[in-house]
């Protein structure tokens, strides 16, 4: 016999009330020192069993400080074998008071249970602050590092598919399937920036289930889209041009998200060789929209949207791969032009860094060596967690251009290899792990 079976007998406790309290000390102590040992404690029958019979001699962290958090001894005390004088000490062990503390606990209790009850239920304004959440989310895409973006939006995932699995409502299972669908595209979109290409298609693909199932053709028009250019990315040009062809078929989307498309295909036209076919998809993107819109490239916008400055800068990339300078060097001036134009707080980073780095491109096609760089002076100043793999890879086209015989001998050319390799060493896809994306010879981010 042990002081702590002395103790526990006096209490009247049994079993599982003594498991009650020591997981509410737990859960104090958890509170109070932030130390991860405290939460979801938990405890067995035969260990209270072996510890009230003294068998054993010292619990394992984090028990004694539970011990003393319930009985104001420490462990030692409480299990060093009984005697006269552990009999003192328990007829000096005071008479309880009441401690504020289980006020607090308890509200937290019943406020974990409500709020569980709740969750089951799925009130419409949980699933109005998902939704916003992700909105919020997405808008932040351009102005925020990728990989921020997909911390937070891991977890609105985690919540839609938690969410799913306690409601049966259609209208409302409807309504998650497109947030996972949404955070699935975005989670995507983050893998490809990081330089995950497979991690990127395989969200992508995850993303036009969800779509699918929820039969919501924006969302399903938006990722086959995304497939295509990231199979461009890979190589695959001819399954670029297939995904485009479905993207076009889906209804409910509208005129942003047909620009995005008609953009997305004329790049992989280009990559085809097919000049008039990528020329056609790019005056397609530069048509007048009119006043058609859906809830996912207007409605939400940010990632999911395609501004003008966007199309232009898409577009300057295509024509960089048909080696067309002029042209590339008007769109991406344009893209500049425009983005110049906003308010510094909605300046698309990327973008702006994207098109910078297609102008440079287009100034070497027409000898123009230091006017590109001065532009990539500014495209590589850009801070590594925006240095994405869409950006790398125009940073290294214009590389390209540097290294060929008309410029390798030229100090400048030369000074600008220097500064591109050190970019790239540090750039988000080296940063996230090799052998994560193969990069096109002539490819172009999103």
């Amino acid at each position: 016999m042990n002081l702590f079976d002395a103790l526990v007998t006096e209490s009247g406790m049994d079993f599982r009330g003594f498991l009650a309290e020591y997981r509410r000390a737990a859960a104090l102590l958890h509170e109070r020192t932030g130390d991860l040992a405290f939460r979801n404690v938990d405890l067995t029958d035969k260990s209270f069993t072996r510890w009230r019979s003294g068998q054993v001699a010292r619990p394992h962290h984090p028990a004694p400080a539970i011990l003393k958090q319930i009985f104001g001894r420490p462990v030692e005390e409480l299990f060093a074998p009984y005697s006269d004088e552990q009999e003192q000490l328990l007829r000096a062990v005071p008479t309880p008071v009441f401690d504020e503390r289980e006020l607090v606990m308890t509200a937290r209790d019943v406020r974990a249970h409500a709020a569980d009850a709740a969750s089951q239920l799925l009130p419409d304004l949980t699933l109005d602050q998902l939704e916003d959440d992700l909105v919020t989310t997405a808008q932040a895409y351009t102005s925020t590092p990728p990989h921020e973006i997909f911390m937070r939006v891991k977890e609105l995932l985690g919540l839609a598919t938690v969410m799913l699995d306690r409601t049966q409502l259609p209208s409302q299972r409807s309504r998650l399937y497109v947030v996972a669908g949404q955070a699935s595209a975005i989670l995507g979109g983050c893998a490809f920036d990081l330089g995950s290409m497979p991690t990127a298609v395989e969200l992508m693909r995850a993303a036009a289930l969800y779509g699918q199932v929820a039969e919501h053709g924006p969302l399903q028009a938006y990722t086959r889209g995304y497939l295509a250019l990231l199979y461009y990315w890979d190589g695959n040009p001819a399954q670029a041009v297939r995904q485009i062809t479905l993207a076009q078929s889906f209804p409910g989307v509208g005129a942003t998200g047909r620009a995005r498309l008609a953009a997305i295909a004329a790049r992989s036209h280009a990559h085809l060789g097919r000049r008039e076919e990528a020329h056609a998809a790019i005056e397609l993107s530069l048509a007048e929209r009119g006043p058609a819109t859906d809830d996912l490239h207007d409605g939400i916008g940010g990632e999911f949207h395609f501004s003008v400055e966007r199309v232009a800068m898409s577009n300057s990339s295509t024509l960089l791969v048909l080696r067309d300078g002029a042209g590339a060097e008007a769109s991406a001036r344009k893209s500049l032009e425009l983005i110049a134009g906003q308010a510094s707080s909605s300046t698309p980073l990327a973008v702006a860094a994207k098109a910078g780095a297609d102008l440079a491109a287009a100034l070497l096609m027409r000898r123009d060596l230091d006017g590109a760089a001065e532009e990539m002076g500014r495209v590589l100043s850009m801070p590594r967690e925006w240095r994405s793999a869409g950006l790398v890879n125009r940073v290294n086209a214009v590389r390209v251009e540097l290294v060929s015989p008309t410029y390798r001998d030229a100090v400048v050319a030369r000074d600008l290899v220097e500064r591109i390799d050190d970019f790239t060493l540090v750039a988000a896809p080296r940063i996230t792990g090799p052998g994560a994306v193969r990069l096109a010879i002539n490819g172009s981010g999103s």
